[in-house]
């Protein structure tokens, strides 16, 4: 067997692999939205029909051709929504670095601790995230997840 026909195969079976969860991620997105409509409306709640669960095992299982050799560790990991990048975590924190910074530059009568200054910037580095455009904003679940210290109240 050449170089060339070993790595198509290994490119083929994780291009399947890539393929088959990115169906089980649309498979499961449908059913949380079916679930979620359901939720909304309690009427639905009662007339459940099974048809659902056998629609997405039909659909899983098709999408797989069945002489595919599809890696069940490919190296793919659903993500959470509330799980971020290392990225992105060092964004959000560089962001709220950046907006401290400037919340406390020129003034010389600061609080010792980091967490009581932290605290008083607060309203003014969720502003700031706001008139940035940005999604999120500093609150107890934030700071936690950016490594910064808790609120004291």
């Amino acid at each position: 067997m050449t170089a060339e026909v070993a790595q198509s195969r290994t490119s083929k079976r994780v291009t399947t692999a890539v393929v088959a969860a990115v169906l089980r991620s649309f498979v499961d997105i449908g059913a949380a939205i079916k679930a979620l409509f359901r939720a909304s409306n309690p009427t639905a709640v009662g007339r459940r029909s099974e048809s659902a669960a056998v629609e997405t095992k039909g659909v899983e299982a098709s999408q797989i051709p069945a002489d595919a050799e599809v890696e069940v560790d490919a190296g793919i990991r659903p993500t959470a929504h509330d799980e971020l990048s290392q990225q992105e975590i060092e964004r959000r924190r560089s962001l709220v670095r950046a907006f401290f910074n400037d919340f406390w530059s020129g003034t010389h009568d600061k609080p010792a601790a980091f967490g009581e200054r932290l605290d008083q910037a607060e309203d003014y580095l969720n502003e700031r995230l706001a008139t940035d455009g940005e999604g999120w904003r500093l609150d107890a679940k934030t700071r936690i997840m950016l490594g910064l210290p808790p609120r004291s109240s």
